[in-house]
Formats: C-alpha cells, structure tokens, sequence
C-alpha cells in the first residue's frame, strides 16, 4: 500500500508499508525533494496489539498513525498508535563505526573491522569461487572467532565387564 502526505514541516511524503511476513511490516516514509528516507519496523506482535491486520483499511490506518518526530538532532519516523514500540532511529555512520571498530572483549585489542579485513585478506590468498569463497569466510571466521568459548573435550574410559 502506497500514499502521498504531508508529514514534518508541511513537506510531502511518499508513504509506503512492505508486508514482511511473517516478522511484520516496514513502514517506508520518502521525501523526493530531500531525498531522505526513514523505516518504521512494525514487528507482528505490535501489528496484532494495535489490532491491525493487513487488510488495505488496516494498513491506511497504520499510515494515518505515522508521524515525524524530532530525536538526537534528526527526524525519527513514529506510530501515534499506543501499541506500536516508540522512536525507532537507525544509528549514524559514526556510531556503526564506533561499534565496528571496539574491542571485541576486554581481553584483546582486535576488533570486527580488525577481524574482517584480515579474514578478507586471508581470502583473497586463497581465491575460492563463488559460495565457496562465502564458506570459506565462513568457516575462518569461526575458526579465528576471538570469542570462541574453550571446549574440552573429555573422554570416559569403560572398563570391560568383569575387570
């Protein structure tokens, strides 16, 4: 379902709902003169406590509830609708990079970027070809994971009957 409104600042949005089913929806707000985007996950359980479905009179109720709320500095996109959970904002580029780029555990300096470029590195020495470069990566990333719990591994002798 797909709709035009004005939503902050008398600007007009193209307001569209993807049915992700069964997780929930996503409602996509676009602004063509901006070109700025936002996204309202809608997981199921709000869609069935706010008593929607999604029928088209559901989902042009769902769209009517959407607004533009200011948070942090940026506008967030939010349903009126008491059910459906508040301010959902994606993080900034500098805040994914701060958590990329943070120690892994309190143990090690390395970090997933760390982890990444020389896992990458190590695929690119190794030249496997199409899912099985993903495999491999794969595969090396759990082998060198530096959070990988110790496993011993025990054995138990039985000892023959009548020993």
């Amino acid at each position: 379902m797909t709709s035009g409104r004005k939503l902050e600042g008398g600007q007009l949005y193209l307001l569209s709902v993807f049915d992700l089913e069964p997780s929930g929806v996503i409602v996509h707000a676009y602004n063509q003169i901006t070109s700025k985007e936002y996204m309202l996950p809608v997981k199921e359980k709000e869609l069935a406590a706010a008593g929607l479905t999604r029928s088209k009179a559901d989902l042009a109720v769902l769209l009517e509830a959407v607004k533009m709320v200011p948070a942090g500095g940026e506008y967030v996109l939010q349903s009126s609708l008491e059910a459906i959970g508040k301010v959902k904002r994606r993080p900034t580029g500098e805040e994914i990079e701060a958590v990329i780029k943070a120690p892994l555990n309190k143990d090690t300096k390395e970090s997933i970027h760390s982890l990444l470029v020389t896992g990458l590195v190590e695929l690119c020495k190794v030249k496997p070809v199409g899912v099985d470069a993903v495999d491999w990566l794969g595969d090396w990333l759990l082998d060198n994971n530096p959070n990988k719990p110790a496993i011993l591994e025990t054995y138990e002798v039985e000892e023959p009957a009548g020993a």
